[in-house]
């Protein structure tokens, strides 16, 4: 059993920099990752009513750990989670959510979020270990040492780009842990249709309920948009074939979106209230 100790971030990240950090923000500087033989920096963001009750909360997984609510750690933007649920949920208590943010592997991320190789640009194969991890390790940890509200329908998991992509990956293989994905940026160039196939060839729970957006300009290659967004909608559709009612999914295409957490961090708010419905 992995036993390892929480740290309120003041005292993990106790350098000069400039910390960008709001509500109870808790750090675990080296998580085990077993499946991957490596250790990684794990946040864990309570709500604000969580030492004052004695209730248990839905929990949201997210990938990019480094960029989700500090702009000193993160690649050049944080989405800014922690702020935006501390505001939001003032007046909309029942969103109070538990958040577990997974750094990324630096060189590692497009190894770890993808599950199978690209063959032209190299990279792939670690997403189904790392999905494993999050799924048999990381979650019965965070079920054990947090009040979580452990069942499926209340377990989500997120992220952009490439963490969009493992977020459906390990929601499709993993329906017993995971009901709820929220993927921004959503991206499948990279894997030769894999995940559609996935998809066909998987049980998928038909309760599943699932969050996408795609900007219209995630790059500056319109041809590039164009497919991205082709790409959303077949994965759209295969779902919805696969038995999961098209009302449960929802599809969203941001006119002047950005491959950019500045897209990203705006759109959170309105994605969480959705993905928290029945």
């Amino acid at each position: 059993m992995i036993e390892t100790t929480d740290m309120p971030w003041k005292e993990v990240l106790n350098d000069d920099k400039m910390h960008s950090i709001s509500g109870d923000v808790r750090v675990i500087n080296a998580f085990p990752i077993p499946q991957l033989n490596t250790e990684r920096r794990v946040w864990i963001y309570l709500p604000r009513s969580y030492n004052e009750d004695i209730r248990r909360y839905p929990v949201l997984y997210m990938h990019d750990g480094q960029n989700v609510f500090n702009q000193a750690t993160s690649w050049g933007t944080e989405w800014g989670v922690d702020e935006t649920l501390e505001q939001l949920t003032k007046d909309e208590p029942a969103l109070e959510t538990i958040v577990v943010a997974i750094d990324h592997g630096g060189g590692q991320r497009n190894n770890e979020y993808n599950f199978t190789i690209n063959p032209e640009y190299g990279f792939g194969g670690k997403g189904e270990a790392y999905a494993t991890f999050l799924a048999e390790t990381l979650k019965p940890y965070i079920d054990r040492h947090y009040r979580t509200l452990s069942t499926p329908e209340h377990t989500m998991i997120g992220g952009s780009s490439f963490g969009a992509y493992i977020s459906l990956y390990t929601a499709i293989c993993y329906p017993e842990q995971f009901n709820r994905v929220g993927g921004f940026s959503f991206v499948m160039w990279q894997d030769s249709g894999a995940i559609i196939h996935l998809i066909e060839q998987s049980e998928v729970s038909p309760t599943l309920r699932i969050y996408l957006s795609i900007g219209e300009q995630e790059t500056d290659n319109p041809e590039f948009n164009r497919i991205a967004c082709e790409h959303v909608s077949l994965a759209r559709q295969t779902l919805i074939t696969a038995g999961v009612a098209e009302s449960r999914i929802r599809f969203d295409v941001i006119p002047d979106g950005t491959h950019h957490e500045s897209t990203w961090g705006p759109l959170f708010a309105e994605a969480h209230r959705w993905l928290m419905q029945p």
